[in-house]
């Protein structure tokens, strides 16, 4: 049965959870249709999956350890340095190096590496793999974080697009703008969704107050972010009455199909 098991999946999950956090998806989302786990099990088979290994500073992450070891997922936590964005440094690339050498010299029987990163500085173990005649495919996704220096494709037998293989082809090619536009998008929707916002609406003005908050945008570039939500229909007018008073806002407008597309891959039901 183990030598069926050929395959080790290795998953440098604060890279890939970083990724995607820009385009609002979850690595682990509730839809098996973009959930990476789950489609990277679906894709080589769980019968020939050996070990699938994902490394992250999991007390920065907004992911379910739980719910990643209900899929067989071996999860690392590996400290950083407990800063966001740009800021963040860790050591699970190093880790993960650490752990594949080691299966590469220990457990024979895995003929084929499967690396989940971006990550150029995978580019050494990717060579080190290839050259003890191992089988080596890369996952990352093909935005601006991809170096097109490193030629990475030139380091693995073959290379996976995450966009396309968690199908959400629609969202590799977007501009700052239209990031910007969809991340307005799940604010208003998630303002509607907290409960504390309940009964009430979300009036124009503090909506702009607080794209200039959240995007640190100036007070022209959020008119202009408004105003391109408004003429496009992603919004629509909204009214609500308390105490008899009216109370005029904006909420996301969910017959809109793209609208509807963004929720949804941001990992909320939609009907």
């Amino acid at each position: 049965m183990n030598l069926e098991k050929h395959i080790a999946v290795f998953i440098d999950l604060e890279n890939v959870y970083y990724g995607l956090k820009k385009y609002h998806m979850d690595p682990d989302h509730p839809d098996a249709h973009h959930n990476l786990f789950l489609r990277l099990q679906e894709h080589y088979g769980k019968d020939k999956i050996r070990m699938m290994e994902a490394y992250a500073d999991f007390e920065q992450l907004d992911l379910s350890m739980m719910s990643l070891q209900r899929k067989r997922v071996h999860v690392h936590q590996v400290y950083g340095n407990g800063r966001g964005g740009e800021e963040r440094k860790n050591a699970a690339d190093i880790q993960l190096c650490l752990d594949a050498m080691e299966v590469l010299y220990e457990i024979p029987e895995v003929t084929t590496f499967v690396i989940v990163s971006a990550d150029q500085d995978m580019i050494p173990l990717l060579d080190r793999l290839w050259s003890y005649g191992k089988k080596v495919e890369l996952f990352c996704l093909f935005d601006e974080s991809l170096s097109k220096s490193a030629q990475l494709p030139e380091f693995c037998d073959r290379i996976y697009n995450l966009f396309e293989f968690l199908h959400i082809p629609q969202f590799q090619n977007l501009s700052q703008m239209d990031r910007l536009v969809q991340s307005a998008i799940i604010h208003i929707y998630e303002w509607y969704e907290d409960p504390n916002n309940f009964d009430k609406s979300y009036g124009s003005s503090w909506i702009k107050k607080d794209f200039m908050r959240k995007f640190r945008l100036s007070d022209a570039e959020a008119n202009d972010l408004f105003t391109r939500l408004v003429r496009g229909r992603y919004l629509e007018p909204y009214e609500i009455g308390v105490d008899g008073k009216k109370f005029y806002g904006y909420r996301t407008n969910m017959e809109h199909p793209q609208v509807r597309l963004i929720v949804k891959i941001a990992g909320y039901m939609v009907g």
